[in-house]
C-alpha cells in the first residue's frame, strides 16, 4: 500500500487533534447579563455592512463529546437570523459557518454544529434571512430584499457578525474562517468564493445548487415527465427497482468491478427501450411505451418545442432508486419535486411572481426559461472566475455523489471544467480547488456508496499546513448520527472504504484484494 493511502486511512481511523487555546471565560454573561442591563451589553450595531443585535445568550452544559458552549441568537438588519455557538473552554481560535438546505428558514440547523464544537470551533449558522420550512418559499413572494438575503447577502453579513461577536467574547480575532455545507449550503460556499473571497480561508461545498442555469427547471421537468395529460402518474414506483437493476446489469462492470456502483455514469449509455415490453410479456416485468418515454425524458432533461436542450444537467443512470418519491411519487401520488419546484417558480424565479395559483403545468418551455434570468442575477453560483479567492490563498473542496437526484452531478463537473479552462489548466486549478466525485452516493449523503469522508481535516491541513488532499478515504458506515459524522468513525460499523481522488482521477480496482477495502484500489487518470 502506498504511503499516501496509508496516511489517509490513518486519518479516517484516528482523526486529528486541533490545538486548544487556554480560554475559560463566561462570555454569555458578558454578552447578555442577567437582568437585561442594556447599558453594558456590547453594541454590535456598528459592524461594517452588518448592523447586528443580540436577542439572547445562554450557557449550554457539556453533553457527550460536545463541550460546554455559549449559544448566542441574534439578527442582522433587516431580518437575517443567526445562531452562534462558542465553546467556553479550549477554543481553537477559529470560526466555521455551516450551510443550510432547501429554502432554509430556520435556525434548527445550528444543531449540526456539534461536530465543529467538539473540534474546538466557534460555529455559526444562519436562516438566510427568513423564517419558514426548508420546503416553503412563500416568504419570497414579491420580496426583493428576502431574495437578496437568501441568495448571497445573509451568508456574508452573518460572517461579519460572527467575527465581531467572537472577538468580543474571547478578546482576540479569529485566526481562520471556514465554511462547510451541502446543497443550498454548497451554493452558499460557492457564492462566497465567487463574490466575497475574503470571507473564508477554506470552503467545503457539497452538491452546490445553482452552478448551472437549470435553476428549478429540472425539478418540475422530471416530476412532470411522469404525469399524463390529466395529471395522473404514468409509471408506478413499483417499476423503479426493475429499472434500476437493468441499469446496473448493463453498466456496473464498466469500471472493471461489479460492486453495485457506477463510477462514472456518463459512460453508461443505457436506453430504457432495452426493457420495453415485448409481445405477450406481463407489464409488471417490463416498461410500457409510455413508461419508456418517462424514463427517457428524465435522462434527457428539459427540451423546448424544437427538441433543443434547455440545460445540460439531467439525473444520471444509476440514480433511479432515488427518483422515488421526488420524481415518481409513492402509491400513485405526484412526485415531491412537483411541489418543491412549484414553490420556486411561484415565489422566487420571476421578476413578478405568479403566486399561489400557478401550477408546474403552466410553465412554457419555449417562453419561460429566458425569464429566469432575473433570479439567476441573484442566485447563480456559476461564475468560473475564482482568481480573487485563489490570490487570497483560499482553498476550496467540492464534493458530490454521482447518484444525486436533487442537484444533477454533471452540473458541477461542467462548472469545474470551466474553472480549469479559465484558470489556465488543471494544475493551476488544483493549486486551490479540488473536486471529489463519490460513486453510488445520493444527494449530499446516503446511497450504496461511501458517503462518510473527513473533508474538514483535509481542508485544515491544506489551509494551515499547505498539504493539498491528494486523496480522501470515504467510508460506508451503519452508524447514523444527526449532523456531521464524528471522526474517527466507529471501526466496527464501517462496511467499506474507498479512496476518492480529485477529479478527473478515479479509483480503479487493482484486480486482487477485498473490493470493500480502500487498499485494493489504485489511482487512474483518464486521458484529457
Amino acid at each position: 500500500m502506498n504511503k499516501l493511502l496509508m496516511h489517509a486511512l490513518a486519518l479516517l481511523a484516528a482523526g486529528t487533534a486541533a490545538p486548544a487555546a487556554a480560554v475559560d471565560i463566561k462570555m454569555c454573561r458578558a454578552l447578555f447579563p442577567t437582568g437585561y442591563d442594556f447599558s453594558v451589553v456590547p453594541d454590535f450595531s456598528q459592524v461594517p455592512d452588518a448592523p447586528t443585535h443580540i436577542l439572547e445568550a445562554e450557557e449550554i452544559a457539556a453533553a457527550g463529546d460536545v463541550p460546554a458552549y455559549c449559544r448566542v441568537e441574534g439578527y442582522v438588519t433587516p431580518r437575517v437570523g443567526f445562531d452562534l455557538r462558542m465553546p467556553t473552554a479550549n477554543w481553537n481560535g477559529k470560526m466555521i459557518m455551516h450551510g443550510c438546505g432547501g429554502y432554509c428558514g430556520s435556525l434548527e440547523g445550528a444543531n449540526s454544529c456539534a461536530d465543529s464544537l467538539a473540534r474546538g470551533y466557534a460555529c455559526i449558522f444562519t436562516d438566510l434571512g427568513h423564517r419558514s420550512t426548508a420546503l416553503d418559499a412563500k416568504w419570497a413572494y414579491n420580496d426583493a430584499q428576502a431574495l437578496i438575503d437568501f441568495y448571497y447577502r445573509a451568508t456574508h453579513v452573518t460572517v461579519q457578525a460572527g467575527r465581531a461577536i467572537v472577538a468580543a467574547a474571547y478578546g482576540q480575532e479569529i485566526s481562520k474562517s471556514y465554511f462547510r455545507g451541502c446543497s443550498t449550503g454548497g451554493r452558499q460556499g460557492m457564492i462566497s468564493a465567487q463574490r466575497f473571497p475574503a470571507d473564508f480561508d477554506g470552503i467545503i461545498a457539497g452538491a452546490a445548487a445553482s452552478v448551472s442555469t437549470a435553476g428549478g427547471m429540472h425539478l418540475i421537468w422530471s416530476a412532470l415527465a411522469n404525469l399524463d395529460k390529466s395529471g395522473a402518474p404514468i409509471m408506478s414506483d413499483a417499476k423503479v427497482p426493475m429499472l434500476a437493476k437493468a441499469v446496473m446489469d448493463k453498466c456496473d462492470g464498466l469500471d472493471g468491478l461489479v460492486d453495485g456502483m457506477i463510477d462514472d455514469p456518463r459512460a453508461c449509455g443505457f436506453d430504457p427501450a432495452e426493457i420495453a415490453c415485448k409481445r405477450g410479456q406481463k407489464s409488471d416485468q417490463c416498461l410500457t411505451p409510455a413508461e419508456v418515454g418517462v424514463v427517457r425524458k428524465i435522462y434527457a432533461g428539459a427540451v423546448n418545442s424544437k427538441g433543443e436542450n434547455i440545460y445540460r444537467a439531467p439525473p444520471m443512470p444509476g440514480s433511479e432508486l432515488t427518483w422515488v418519491p421526488v420524481y415518481i411519487g409513492e402509491n400513485g401520488l405526484k412526485g415531491g419535486y412537483y411541489y418543491f419546484g412549484a414553490d420556486y417558480l411561484r415565489y422566487i424565479a420571476y421578476a413578478e411572481d405568479p403566486g399561489p395559483t400557478w401550477r408546474p403545468e403552466d410553465f412554457d418551455w419555449d417562453r419561460d426559461p429566458p425569464r429566469l434570468g432575473y433570479s439567476r442575477t441573484f442566485n447563480n453560483a456559476a461564475n468560473p472566475d475564482l482568481n480573487a479567492f485563489k490570490e487570497r490563498g483560499g482553498k476550496l473542496i467540492g464534493f458530490q455523489g454521482w447518484n444525486d437526484y436533487s442537484v444533477p452531478p454533471t452540473a458541477i463537473v461542467d462548472y469545474y471544467e470551466k474553472v480549469v479552462r479559465l484558470m489556465g489548466g488543471l494544475d493551476r486549478t488544483q493549486d486551490f480547488y479540488r473536486l471529489f466525485m463519490l460513486p453510488g452516493v445520493n444527494h449530499c449523503t446516503g446511497g450504496v456508496g461511501p458517503d462518510r469522508l473527513d473533508l474538514l481535516t483535509a481542508l485544515e491541513a491544506w489551509v494551515e499546513q499547505g498539504q493539498a488532499p491528494e486523496l480522501v478515504v470515504a467510508a460506508k458506515s451503519t452508524e447514523r448520527l444527526p449532523g456531521y459524522p464524528r471522526f474517527p468513525l466507529d471501526a466496527s460499523k464501517i462496511t467499506m472504504t474507498r479512496p476518492i481522488y480529485p477529479y478527473p482521477a478515479v479509483a480503479r480496482y487493482a484486480g486482487s484484494g477485498d473490493p470493500n477495502r480502500a487498499e485494493s484500489f489504485r489511482r487512474f487518470d483518464p486521458p484529457r
